[in-house]
């Protein structure tokens, strides 16, 4: 029963596929759409309005024909190929060159990984990451609408001053106007974003983020020895810690891997070992060993 039902979501899953590509080309009727994904033409309806929701601008002449829109500028440049392997050769560049940010924007911004993303939202997120770009480009602030915070289970509106993002635009650095202090926001828990026209009133600088996505004054050695199941998680979750992996030969070991970072607060990493405690070895350092246990010690359910 569980395999039919997840059999029917993934056929869903690729009509909408199918269809933004049918969409990008020649212009179709109703009845040619849905005969070309193999649905009716209610359900095409309902997969048009779904489209429109998360950001596609679809527009449909006198003869009922429908089609998405995009500008001139607007034309891919890098397939997912050639974005495939131009993120990897990014992520090993230092944070600080002055020149990463704009690259990755220009790749994430002209590829068709927007319109045909590893995952359907990443439309509206990429609407979103251009608002923010747009707001640090211009120093301006912006409101995060309906942003959710685990940390409190609570949704809230945030005023913030973006600053700017860490690898794959995943989290967004920027400066909280009620707290005064420089915060990341995950850009997924990000309902939508109001650009204002009010300017930036901060001049703090830019502090540097590691590979989770935190700040901190010092960076810290960590090492840790993964087995292939956390290996294969980091690098998917964190592509920039690629750089900083390698292969570890020790002999019955199920630690066939070795992560080598500089970490500016435990909180990222931290959260990442707890997540998957039975296939990471902390060997150093031991500051991060002690808050590990005392996270442990306080768990009560």
């Amino acid at each position: 029963m569980e395999d039919t039902r997840e059999h029917k979501e993934q056929a869903k899953i690729e009509r909408v596929f199918r269809l933004i590509s049918l969409l990008k080309g020649r212009r179709r009727t109703v009845p040619q759409l849905a005969s070309a994904i193999n649905t009716s033409p209610r359900s095409l309806y309902r997969y048009l309005k779904l489209l429109e929701k998360l950001g596609y601008l679809l527009d449909c002449d006198e003869q009922n024909r429908y089609w998405i829109f995009e500008a001139e500028t607007s034309k891919v440049v890098f397939t997912v190929e050639e974005t495939a392997l131009l993120r990897p050769l990014l992520a090993s560049l230092k944070n600080t060159s002055p020149l990463l940010a704009s690259i990755e924007r220009k790749i994430y911004l002209t590829s068709e990984l927007i319109p045909l993303a590893e995952e359907l939202l990443d439309r509206r997120k990429g609407m979103m990451v251009t608002k923010l770009n747009q707001a640090i480009q211009e120093r301006r602030q912006v409101n995060l609408l309906r942003y959710h915070s685990p940390h409190s289970n609570s949704t809230t509106d945030r005023l913030v001053e973006p600053l700017s993002f860490t690898d794959d635009f995943a989290t967004l650095n920027a400066y909280e106007v009620k707290s005064k202090i420089i915060k990341s926001f995950k850009v997924n828990r990000i309902d939508e974003v109001e650009l204002l026209d009010s300017l930036q009133v901060n001049d703090e600088p830019i502090p540097e983020t590691d590979l989770f996505g935190w700040t901190g004054e010092t960076p810290v050695l960590v090492e840790l020895h993964l087995a292939p199941t956390a290996y294969h998680l980091l690098i998917e979750e964190f592509p920039a810690a690629r750089p900083f992996t390698e292969r570890r030969y020790e002999a019955s070991s199920p630690f066939t891997y070795q992560f080598r970072a500089e970490i500016r607060d435990f909180t990222g990493v931290g959260r990442f070992i707890l997540g998957l405690h039975k296939h990471i070895r902390v060997v150093q350092p031991q500051g991060l060993k002690e808050y590990l246990n005392d996270i442990v010690a306080g768990m009560r359910y």
